[in-house]
């Protein structure tokens, strides 16, 4: 997907510059939106997946729901499209990196923690009242902007792969470290899913 550096999207609106991240579901770059003057993210999904027409559709659905998403801590999402078989996102790019890096920096202080926990925990209830299930609440899923507000992450993009299983040959999508039991055995997931992932973040 490096190949992808210095290519535009969207009729040349964006413009692709750097790599940011790499995941099993998709690759993240740094971005440039011509129209508006400001840097932006963008979420390229994996190959595989663009190339199945019946993901295209459930893209597309997932997208609308995602940007309906408006809470201060979740990350909005701008835009998305199709181009030259691939899938994409438009996110707003935040500077402060990832609750994973802050985490392998050293100890995080009980205050920073409670906010943190506060911030990404009335995300998940905002989400979850508007009938969505993140499934995928983790350190790496959780980003800091530049005053080190905590904004939640990926949206969809768990439920995306859940249900393109034949894709990776498993039913259980998601990340076993902060997995839920019912999550782990393939069974229905609700809100609790999420909690119960959250406090696995915690602690």
């Amino acid at each position: 997907m490096t190949g992808l550096i210095g290519k535009t999207l969207n009729n040349g609106n964006y413009e692709v510059r750097e790599l940011i991240g790499k995941g099993g579901m998709a690759t993240v770059y740094l971005g440039y939106q011509k129209n508006v003057d400001r840097q932006v993210a963008i979420k390229v999904l994996s190959a595989q997946a663009s190339m199945d027409a019946e993901f295209k559709e459930r893209f597309e659905l997932e997208a609308k729901t995602i940007a309906r998403l408006q809470h201060p801590h979740i990350l909005p999402l701008y835009d998305y499209g199709a181009q030259d078989d691939i899938l994409y996102l438009v996110m707003a790019y935040l500077s402060g990196g990832t609750l994973e890096n802050r985490i392998a920096q050293g100890e995080i202080t009980l205050a920073d923690i409670e906010r943190i926990l506060r911030e990404i925990g009335g995300a998940i209830d905002y989400a979850y009242r508007q009938g969505i299930v993140h499934r995928d609440i983790k350190p790496a899923n959780i980003l800091f902007d530049g005053e080190g507000h905590a904004l939640l992450t990926d949206f969809g993009i768990a439920k995306l792969t859940e249900r393109s299983a034949g894709l990776t040959g498993t039913n259980v999508v998601g990340t076993p470290a902060y997995m839920s039991p019912e999550q782990a055995q393939g069974m229905e997931i609700s809100g609790a899913t999420d909690i119960y992932a959250l406090g696995v973040v915690t602690f």
